[in-house]
């Protein structure tokens, strides 16, 4: 109708958000975290989605009888995106994010309050000892350190 190529700008928005989840992942954009829930973790799989719609034909065709298989695997993409939108697991946090949520809801509303009041925060997420020690600023004790099983 557009004169474009669907199925390429499908393609198009799922490398996007495929690169925004990432971004997300490996924490590159560090003050989404403070306004946001934890959402952009599932851009990953998010973009997936939108790539694997666009083989939707290719698979009708190669697959047969077994067409069914690619509908389990979007199936199966579209919940891992509802998990890690709704509650993202640890191992696709980046390391900071971590060492902040260590610490009760209160201490992380205070660091949350700084950053909003436009504190310079970035220096005290560079270890989890400097999140130790901005925590112990805010009057929030440092969480129980687990003990290693040798």
């Amino acid at each position: 109708m557009f004169g474009f190529d669907q199925q390429f700008l499908l393609r198009l928005m799922g490398i996007g958000f495929a690169l925004m989840g990432l971004g997300a992942r490996v924490g590159a954009w560090k003050k989404w975290y403070w306004g946001s829930r934890g959402g952009a973790y599932a851009y990953l799989p998010l973009g997936l989605m939108f790539i694997l719609y666009t083989y939707d034909a290719y698979f009708r065709e190669s697959l047969g009888p077994y067409y069914f298989l690619y509908w389990a695997g979007i199936i199966a993409v579209a919940i891992l995106i509802l998990w890690w939108a709704a509650r993202p697991p640890a191992f696709i946090k980046p390391r900071w994010v971590r060492w902040v949520e260590k610490y009760p809801l209160n201490v992380i509303g205070a660091m949350a309050a700084e950053v909003e009041a436009g504190k310079s925060w970035e220096e005290h997420i560079t270890s989890e000892d400097a999140v130790d020690q901005w925590a112990k600023t805010l009057k929030g004790k440092p969480p129980k350190k687990k003990k290693k099983r040798k």
